[in-house]
């Protein structure tokens, strides 16, 4: 299915893993994807960044519904005192998807109360990302390495270095992040390292993050804070990704979608109501399926404003034959 993605001129790399919780069952490269290629995962970052904040939690540098506004100053005023980091990694503050233009996350103003409305917030993550700074004492990017990509051994940076700069692969149809400078490709880009997209990483490292979820967290979580991320917050929520899709009722988990009762999805029509998931905007996507015992790892580099991921025969239907097949 992907090599046909590839020849029909969707993208000119994509790179694919179905995985169990034994690790990769089948992989495939398609068009210039290599072994080594590094895809910028857009918000498949946000999932890495969470799980580094329920580290954090478990070590007792956050407490997930305290105040953000105890370890950052901006967030001690009226309007955004109430919001919490349970609020932030489940779209919940009450923050919009984008902010104004040159403000920084940390400025921008809730544009409603917290817990109302399931809003998809970039300025949410870049948020978690200072919060992360402030309460553990190191760079976010830092903290995510060390407390995520380096326990489970995965060719994966927030950030990228220029010395990999060889390996990672542009994205066609980028969008622009300010005049002159592509999402995604640019170099000032990568090196931003946001905590909301800017992190980099192959399918097989990927996919190892895609097997933690279908571990339950093992090796990084305890199953307790595991449930917790796998529970619907603040459940009954309207919303979803207001760019994208909304919902009369838009579950989330602390980091992950939760499938649910969701139609229109992009992992298909089959994958169960509990599956977590997440795609992001430089065309890459996974899923994990507890019941079904897998899950899908799928990046490619071409920009999704188009919309050509949730053509026929393309996320959708791929996610649906890994499901069948599995069965």
């Amino acid at each position: 299915m992907i090599d046909t993605w590839v020849a029909e001129g969707d993208a000119p790399a994509v790179a694919a893993a179905v995985v169990g919780p034994e690790g990769i069952r089948e992989s495939r490269l398609a068009g210039a994807a290599r072994d080594g290629s590094l895809f910028a995962l857009a918000s498949l970052t946000k999932p890495l960044v969470a799980m580094a904040v329920l580290v954090a939690a478990e070590e007792g540098s956050i407490d997930l519904d305290a105040p953000v506004g105890e370890h950052l100053e901006g967030y001690r005023d009226t309007a955004r005192g109430a919001i919490t980091p349970r609020h932030l990694l489940s779209h919940a503050s009450g923050l919009p998807e984008v902010g104004p233009a040159g403000t920084p996350a940390v400025d921008v103003e809730p544009v409603r109360p917290p817990a109302t409305r399931r809003v998809y917030s970039n300025e949410g993550y870049a948020v978690l990302g200072a919060l992360l700074a402030a309460a553990t004492g190191m760079g976010h990017a830092e903290y995510v390495r060390a407390a995520v990509l380096e326990p489970l051994g995965m060719d994966a940076y927030l950030g990228l270095p220029e010395s990999e700069s060889g390996r990672a692969l542009d994205v066609r149809e980028p969008g622009l992040w300010r005049p002159g400078l592509p999402l995604f490709n640019s170099r000032e880009w990568r090196a931003r390292a946001t905590a909301a997209g800017g992190a980099f990483a192959t399918c097989a490292a990927y996919a190892r993050f895609v097997r933690l979820l279908l571990e339950r967290g093992a090796p990084l979580l305890a199953a307790e804070t595991f449930a917790e991320l796998a529970q619907v917050q603040f459940p009954g929520l309207a919303g979803g990704v207001e760019s994208f899709r909304t919902w009369d009722v838009a579950d989330w988990g602390l980091g992950c979608d939760i499938r649910d009762a969701k139609d229109g999805h992009w992992t298909g029509d089959r994958t169960s109501p509990s599956t977590l998931s997440h795609f992001g905007a430089s065309g890459t996507l996974m899923w994990a399926d507890s019941e079904a015992g897998v899950g899908l790892v799928c990046l490619a580099n071409r920009g999704t404003y188009s919309g050509w991921m949730m053509r026929p025969g393309r996320w959708p239907a791929l996610s649906d034959r890994v499901i069948a097949e599995a069965a």
